[in-house]
């Protein structure tokens, strides 16, 4: 017996976690089915861009170039104010200020102004002239120099270049009176600071004067005295028992931390460095080890238990007191420098005042020698940088420079009527592509054979094209299929149970049971089709036999199965029509003579097919498929949910491990993976053959036909 094909699912994982291949050509042949929906979308967006690209207002721009660069300091040698020196890296803060100054408002009012852009009507309608100016306005950097790109964009052309020229030769009037401003100001600043300089100078050289003149003072040059050892010697002690002070401080501040904070004392680097603490710390944690032994062994109360609690709290008490001693010997420490410290700072004062009175007088005369020297030190400076400033304000050049002027611009850079047609063609095709997409994944039924194995992990037996009167034989090959796939599914030369069903009502699978008969019996096996489905029987009307008595007759009367099979106009091929309908088909179909009597049809039939009621609907199909060999599911194309497909087939393979296959019925040939139909020949080839086998041939069963219509040959229905 055939088994089924695992096909992965559309974006399924494999055992090893990695992700499936995305199917492109799948839904390339999506799209390419729905390539006139693409066409009219691509070309509807190609007509709407290039539409708005007429309506569109054209807009021009036009461009000036400025070159920024950072300006000398205004107190600089004559040197540098001549080769203009500067680094315009090394100062990003000016030209990113520059950047703003140019989309300013102060500006734009000055070139409001000498345009009077106040008077023109839109600006007056608009309310603030300012804000539209700027509105119409960009300034950007050229990339690694030091050019400014200032471009104005405007309906008018001529407006956009008159704008942007006045914009430059405003911006550089503006950096030059700047310029002007700051030197002005630092000159003036110099002047001021010189006068002053100079009265100090001379204030400071008079008293050092009258200083040499009313002391007595003599102190040899490089001398020491003894008190000034003394105090050398005394601060080094001082800073000893200071250092030392402030380290206890921070010891006994680590005790108080650790309090606060309710963290063990232990870690602390006195107690921790402690032979005594150390010994105790150990004990506990070796009794803390012995105690956890015993509590796996004893319950809480136990002697032993409580006997090394009462041990552990003596020795924390023993460690407690040792920690205390150690904090207690640091603070009686503490206290000692304290007043070491305070003694040697008095013994510092007072040698301090003797040796301040001995070199006050000489301080005051260092002191006063000092500020003369600085003051004419500065003042020599200030007098040199005001003569240089001077010199260099009268050389100093304007930092802007214009290196473009805006000319009009001829042609608009809005609308882009290529670009925007070209996106709105993109975007229309790209709503289309997403519109079939969509409709794609919403469908959630089986719609090709690609579809039945990926999802039911089913192998495809035959797919059964919808067909109509002109070309039966195309529905006849895929039968055929069909037929071939159950002979190579059959088990051994017995006769073989098939059960045909399918998943909800009205898929075919009467016809398909009926045609697939019909082609085993003209190949000269014989056959015999059972109407099981005991709510809707409808074989006898097919086969034109009479209903009763039927396969219920063999249950409710006991009559035997050959009297019950009925003849048809096709040889070898026999019907058991479905008898008088019971209340409780399922309780009648869950009998245990059930199996004996499909065994007893197998003995004298080489195929017996059984016709049940959908899978879905009721658990009749399911009863019967325990005693099938083999078990066909029908489903139509794009008409039952695969979700309940897939609950009807675990269904059927809970019950039996004999499902061998499934059978997709009603497809449109003209749909992607069927256009190898026409393998078995043009649909003229196949009218000539069913005009060749004369008027006696019967022509399909349309899909619309009642279905009582009578079977009374070999050919399909």
């Amino acid at each position: 017996m055939s088994t089924s094909i695992h096909v992965p699912r559309r974006g399924d994982v494999d055992p090893g976690g990695a992700p499936r291949d995305f199917e492109v050509r799948y839904y390339a042949e999506i799209l390419w089915r729905r390539r006139i929906l693409l066409a009219a979308t691509a070309i509807g967006g190609l007509g709407l861009g290039i539409f708005a690209g007429e309506l569109q207002v054209p807009r021009y721009q036009a461009r000036t170039l400025l070159q920024v660069m950072p300006p000398n300091p205004t107190s600089l040698s004559v040197t540098d104010a001549l080769v203009q020196t500067g680094n315009p890296m090394r100062d990003r803060q000016f030209f990113n200020t520059q950047l703003s100054v140019l989309h300013s408002r102060a500006i734009a009012e000055r070139v409001a102004d000498r345009l009077k852009l106040k008077d023109q009507p839109a600006f007056q309608a608009a309310g603030d002239p300012v804000s539209l100016l700027l509105s119409s306005v960009a300034v950007e950097p050229v990339p690694d120099t030091y050019v400014v790109e200032v471009r104005v964009t405007n309906d008018n052309p001529r407006d956009a270049a008159l704008w942007a020229n006045t914009l430059a030769d405003v911006y550089m009037d503006y950096s030059l009176e700047g310029q002007v401003e700051a030197a002005k100001r630092a000159y003036q600043w110099v002047t001021e600071r010189l006068a002053e300089t100079e009265t100090g100078m001379q204030e400071a050289q008079d008293k050092l004067l009258k200083t040499y003149q009313g002391q007595d003072l003599f102190v040899p040059e490089g001398s020491v005295s003894a008190i000034t050892t003394s105090i050398t010697k005394l601060n080094e002690d001082h800073i000893q028992a200071q250092a030392r002070r402030i380290e206890l401080e921070a010891q006994l501040g680590e005790f108080g931390e650790a309090r606060r904070r309710g963290r063990g004392l232990d870690a602390i680097p006195q107690v921790a460095g402690d032979e005594a603490a150390s010994e105790i710390s150990g004990r506990i944690r070796s009794l803390t080890l012995d105690l956890a032994r015993l509590r796996e062994k004893y319950k809480e109360g136990h002697p032993e238990i409580q006997k090394i609690q009462v041990q552990m709290q003596q020795l924390r008490k023993d460690r407690d007191a040792r920690v205390a001693q150690i904090e207690e010997g640091l603070r009686a420490e503490y206290r000692q420098l304290q007043r070491k410290e305070a003694e040697l700072k008095s013994a510092i004062d007072d040698h301090k005042g003797k040796a301040a009175e001995q070199s006050q007088k000489l301080t005051e005369l260092e002191s006063l020698k000092k500020k003369a020297d600085a003051a004419g030190g500065l003042y020599g400076v200030l007098l040199q940088k005001l003569n240089e400033t001077n010199i260099a304000a009268s050389l100093q050049n304007n930092n802007i420079r214009l290196l473009d002027r805006a000319v009009v611009p001829v042609n608009p850079v809005w609308p882009r009527k290529r670009q925007v047609a070209l996106v709105a063609l993109l975007a229309g095709l790209l709503l289309g592509a997403g519109w079939v997409l969509l409709r794609d994944a919403l469908d959630n039924t089986l719609k090709d054979a690609e579809d039945v194995e990926r999802h039911l992990h089913l192998e495809l037996l035959a797919a059964i094209p919808r067909y109509g009167k002109e070309d039966a034989s195309l529905a006849t090959e895929a039968y055929q299929n069909l037929r071939t796939a159950l002979l190579f599914s059959r088990r051994g030369e017995a006769g073989q149970v098939v059960l045909i069903t399918s998943t909800a009502p009205g898929e075919g699978k009467t016809t398909t049971l009926l045609n697939v008969a019909k082609l085993l019996a003209v190949s000269g096996e014989a056959v015999v089709v059972v109407d099981c489905d005991l709510r809707r029987a409808n074989l006898h009307q097919r086969l034109n036999v009479p209903r009763e008595p039927g396969f219920t007759d063999f249950f409710v009367k006991s009559v035997d199965l050959s009297g019950l099979v009925r003849t048809t106009r096709i040889p070898s091929l026999w019907a058991i029509p479905a008898g008088a309908l019971p209340p409780n088909p399922p309780a009648l179909l869950a009998r245990p003579d059930l199996p004996a009597a499909l065994a007893q049809l197998k003995r004298h039939y080489r195929w017996v097919l059984v016709d049940s009621p959908p899978v879905a609907a009721v658990t009749d199909a399911l009863l019967l498929a325990q005693c099938a060999d083999a078990t066909v599911l029908v489903v139509q194309q794009n008409k039952v949910d695969r979700a309940m497909v897939k609950r009807a087939l675990g269904a059927l393979r809970k019950v039996t491990p004999n499902v061998v296959g499934a059978v997709l019925n009603s497809v449109d040939v003209k749909t992607k993976g069927y256009y190898g139909y026409q393998y078995y020949g043009s649909r003229k080839e196949h009218q000539e053959k069913s005009a060749a086998r004369g008027p006696s041939a019967r022509g399909p069963r349309p899909e619309s036909a009642p279905p009582e219509a009578e079977v009374t040959d070999a050919s399909i229905v």
